[in-house]
């Protein structure tokens, strides 16, 4: 069904702007879009994002529904919500940070604005029932590290209000008389006492404000921009060195046709080799909300997983800022990897009866969402090319599934590994052949490989042999790779980082402690080469490294 795809590639933006109050339930009830067990079901349902995933499920399947709503949505003022359904462009839902001075009531306000703005929109506040009139309307909120306010701008003219209402100071004061009055129903307290307690201020995002001001061809971020200006030039600035160091490495990375060994770039050197120009960067906190899982880079952003939890935390690589996605499909992540030619990120989810898993795959221009069902004994993902490929072990092999960027699977590659393997993960490099890390159950030996893509062990090296250690790759190793084809090793324990070339044949330090690494549970590498991510989830940090970009190809040992 045209409809169906159309809810599926617009979901997060539905559920962030769709208001499924008391009103709207009972339209589509007497309209004949929901039946009487329907309706018990979604009234019982107290998250309102939650109601609303399950009304889009519904829709899904059945065009009735679909269509029932796509009226009451238009006779609603919601006509925002009936445009994506029915796949017009028009209008663009733009966000702002609302900011307050009591931090600990933003979830609450959040609750109140969504639960609470459709109906009343047109009848208490009058002042922004007149930014309605020029198609400016205020869908919904959400708690972020603020408060995320969505307004949809269905013409450019609404644009141009929200900027001149935004920059005069009046959006502000409008705001402030409708959050204290919901401030103080909320609480049961007087609206003057209140008013007197909330303080608030706004703000965009640079995106945002770049989309105003081309939509509007106005500059009213002017008086504001110095934040701006830094923070876009460093953006500028960091495309045109990234786009230079591509070049570069472009002409450096040769692949021999006599033998296939891929040359190591300029910044990976051998295994005799350790980088004394490594430097700290940064480190930056993670949310603490529920445990770290994994990250992942894509362009110029930083993806970061959690456990138990729907919410993504998205790092500017240009600033370190953060912000937070909700995919609410994704129940308890388990990994995450990322697809540059796909402009998107997989992740490995766990599905809530624990019995089974999926990919979900998030493009990140749409923020389109497919999923699709996989083995439940898969242990990690990655991608190469635009194909997807999960390590698992099933009834007691290392295996290797290979799927389309849709979810068709490929192909089954089992390896040749004795059965007593208790983790397993394997990246495909640009050889064709796969890199893996095994742990053998028995042990806790850790053994590198380079594996033929019919699974047979082509090469194989211990990772350190005179260590015992435990029978899970994640508490001692990672493996990755980055677009440049660089193959990565990180080792908790020792806190450390190496490159490695395809055959096994070098290995390069890149990071260890004496640069204030700390015990990292997965790292990459940046496009340029030259950054590299460090992961602690029991700390809950990113650590960021200045990578040498030296020249010294001799042989291993």
């Amino acid at each position: 069904m045209a409809h169906a795809c159309v809810i599926r590639d617009n979901i997060e933006t539905l559920l962030r702007c769709t208001n499924v109050n008391v009103h709207v339930i009972a339209c589509l009830k007497a309209y004949g879009g929901l039946t009487e067990d329907q309706v018990s079901e979604i009234v019982a349902e107290q998250s309102l994002r939650n109601r609303c995933l399950t009304l889009y499920r519904w829709m899904q399947t059945s065009i009735e529904t679909y269509n029932c709503f796509v009226q009451v949505m238009e006779e609603n003022q919601q006509e925002h919500v009936s445009n994506l359904l029915k796949g017009e462009t028009n209008g663009d839902i733009v966000a702002m940070h609302l900011n307050t001075n009591r931090p600990e009531i933003e979830r609450q306000l959040s609750t109140a604005i969504s639960q609470d703005v459709s109906a009343e929109l047109s009848s208490e506040y009058s002042a922004i029932s007149e930014l309605s009139e020029h198609g400016l309307h205020l869908v919904g909120a959400r708690p972020d590290k603020s408060i995320l306010l969505y307004f949809y701008c269905s013409e450019t003219i609404a644009a141009t209000v929200l900027a001149k209402s935004y920059s005069s100071g009046l959006l502000r004061s409008l705001l402030d008389s409708v959050l204290n009055r919901l401030l103080s129903r909320a609480t049961n307290q007087a609206t003057s006492s209140t008013i007197n307690q909330l303080e608030t201020s706004l703000s965009f995002d640079v995106e945002e404000a770049l989309l105003i001001e081309e939509v509007t061809g106005l500059d009213v971020f002017k008086t504001k921009k110095h934040p701006l200006e830094k923070e876009i030039d460093a953006r500028f600035e960091l495309k045109a060195l990234r786009t230079a160091l591509q070049r570069k490495e472009r002409k450096s990375s040769e692949m021999h046709e006599d033998d296939g060994r891929y040359i190591l770039p300029s910044h990976q050197i051998s295994s005799s080799s350790q980088s004394k120009d490594a430097a700290l960067l940064k480190e930056f906190p993670l949310s603490k909300h529920s445990p770290v899982v994994a990250m992942a880079l894509l362009m110029d952003e930083l993806y970061v997983i959690h456990s138990r939890s729907s919410t993504i935390e998205v790092f500017s690589c240009a600033n370190y800022r953060c912000k937070t996605q909700q995919v609410t499909i994704v129940t308890d992540a388990k990994d995450v990897a990322s697809c540059s030619p796909d402009n998107c990120i997989y992740i490995l989810n766990t599905l809530t009866d624990r019995k089974s898993m999926e990919i979900v795959r998030l493009a990140k221009a749409s923020n389109g969402i497919e999923y699709w069902k996989v083995p439940c004994d898969s242990r990690h993902i990655s991608v190469s090319g635009v194909n997807v490929f999960l390590s698992l072990i099933l009834k007691g092999n290392a295996q290797i599934l290979e799927y389309t960027r849709k979810g068709s699977l490929l192909r089954t590659i089992v390896s040749d590994l004795p059965k007593q393997v208790s983790d397993f993960q394997a990246i495909r490099v640009k050889t064709g052949r796969f890199v893996c890390i095994a742990v053998d159950g028995s042990s806790g030996k850790r053994k590198l490989l380079s594996v033929d893509d019919d699974g047979t062990t082509v090469h194989s090296t211990e990772i350190d042999p005179d260590r015992q250690g435990s029978s899970s790759v994640e508490d001692h190793n990672f493996l990755t790779s980055d677009s440049n084809g660089c193959i990565l090793v990180s080792d908790k324990r020792s806190s450390k980082v190496w490159a490695v070339d395809s055959n096994l044949e070098q290995r390069t330090e890149l990071v260890s402690a004496q640069h204030h690494l700390v015990n990292p549970d997965g790292v990459a590498l940046d496009d340029s080469g030259e950054r590299l991510f460090a992961l602690n989830k029991s700390k809950a940090v990113v650590q960021v490294f200045r990578i040498s970009r030296r020249t010294s190809e001799t042989k291993a040992k």
